[in-house]
């Protein structure tokens, strides 16, 4: 996915936004400022929550650029080039030169995502804590951000391929069986499933007064497809030899 606006780079790694991203930042602040903050905080201004939410909103955004360099680290720890991050309306993405070329490589470089939410969850929470659980903006985007990152790690890990879980999946089959093309071909039919899952259960919301979150559901589902589809096209057309 080529970046629309470059940020920068961290650790020597480039670091981009697409446009769609802005689209996510609307949505989250939109459902931060009158969802989450407007029901556990309903004493404060107009103006506080949309600002709370807006800063969250942001925050969040480096929540995702954490949890990707953790992947585009790790990757390049173990040999492969990482080209760049770039963060969409789906969240982000690490763009590699290639795929692992052993099963270890890829469960490391996918586990380390959900990891990392964890633990950036963990940290929020302690210090969600240590401020004393008031209702300040600063300790309300704080808690917030502590849900959203735990959140954040265990969507990640649902065995759906091409998430973070489904990538451990493939990993672990592939460790088993000795066949990369296998595994794939496993994780891809089981992503795919769950994609036609995910836009009935959005259509499904969607008919039942939740446009939003059942528009949400059946992109998040659409893609899913489209991804393992075209992952499965691609080992099909190019099997290579690879290690377990």
């Amino acid at each position: 996915m080529t970046s629309t606006f470059r940020l920068g780079s961290v650790a020597g790694i480039p670091v981009g936004f697409h446009y769609s991203h802005f689209v996510l930042l609307a949505l989250v602040t939109w459902r931060i400022s009158s969802g989450f903050l407007a029901d556990g905080y309903p004493d404060w201004s107009p103006w506080v929550y949309w600002a709370t939410g807006a800063l969250a909103g942001g925050l969040l955004s480096v929540s995702i650029l954490v949890h990707e360099l953790a992947h585009s680290l790790v990757a390049r720890k173990r040999g492969i080039v990482v080209y760049g991050i770039v963060l969409f309306i789906l969240g982000g993405v690490s763009e590699l030169q290639a795929d692992s070329k052993r099963a270890r490589d890829e469960f490391l470089i996918a586990v380390v995502g959900p990891v990392s939410s964890f633990l950036l969850s963990a940290i929020l929470f302690v210090i969600s804590l240590a401020l004393g659980g008031g209702d300040s903006p600063l300790e309300a985007m704080v808690l917030y951000l502590a849900i959203i990152n735990l959140l954040l790690g265990g969507f990640n890990l649902l065995p759906v391929f091409p998430l973070d879980g489904g990538r451990v999946l493939r990993s672990v089959i592939w460790a088993v069986t000795g066949s990369y093309l296998w595994a794939t071909r496993v994780a891809a039919i089981l992503g795919r499933t769950a994609g036609i899952g995910l836009i009935g259960l959005g259509i499904y919301q969607f008919v039942s007064g939740n446009r939003l979150g059942g528009v949400w559901l059946v992109f998040i589902g659409w893609f899913v497809q489209v991804a393992a589809r075209r992952s499965m096209s691609e080992e099909t057309s190019h099997e290579g030899s690879r290690e377990g």
